[in-house]
Parts: C-alpha cells; sequence; structure tokens
C-alpha cells in the first residue's frame, strides 16, 4: 500500500471516527488532547501500518487512544488507551 493509499484511507476512518465522537460527548471529553491512532474492521494492511505509527507518537509524550472500527452500527468503535 503506498503512503497516499494509507493517508485516504486514515483521512476517511479519522472522518467516520470524528463523527462517532461529535455524538458522545463523555467519551470525547475523556480522550480530550489524545493522539488517535485508527484501525479498520476490514483492513488488514493498514492496520498494520498504522500500527508502525505508535512508537513515533509515544515518543512525542502526547497520550494515544486506540480507536478501533468495529463492524457494529450499535457500536461502531471500541476505544483503548496506549500506555508507554
Amino acid at each position: 500500500m503506498s503512503k497516499a493509499q494509507q493517508f485516504k484511507l486514515n483521512v476517511s476512518l479519522s472522518d467516520k471516527l470524528a463523527n462517532y465522537l461529535i455524538t458522545q460527548p463523555d467519551i470525547l471529553k475523556k480522550y480530550s488532547g489524545c493522539s488517535y491512532i485508527v484501525f479498520s474492521y476490514k483492513n488488514e494492511e493498514l492496520n498494520k501500518l498504522n500500527n508502525q505509527l505508535i512508537p513515533g507518537l509515544k515518543l512525542e509524550g502526547k497520550p494515544i487512544v486506540k480507536a478501533q472500527e468495529t463492524n457494529n452500527l450499535d457500536n461502531p468503535w471500541v476505544l483503548t488507551p496506549i500506555y508507554n
């Protein structure tokens, strides 16, 4: 997968996540100021590439949240903090 494809898919997933978070103010508040890494429920190649981004973000010292897309309309995202 090219960097351009990865970028395009991440923008699309990030848009979905943002739309979800604006409907969940408690979750948005809980993870305010965090960097989010998005993971697809169906694209393993993208997930492997995005997983490689985590060490660089850890070096920045900012809190990181793994945002795992699900295939469940009632609960479309699972958010998990990543600790150093």
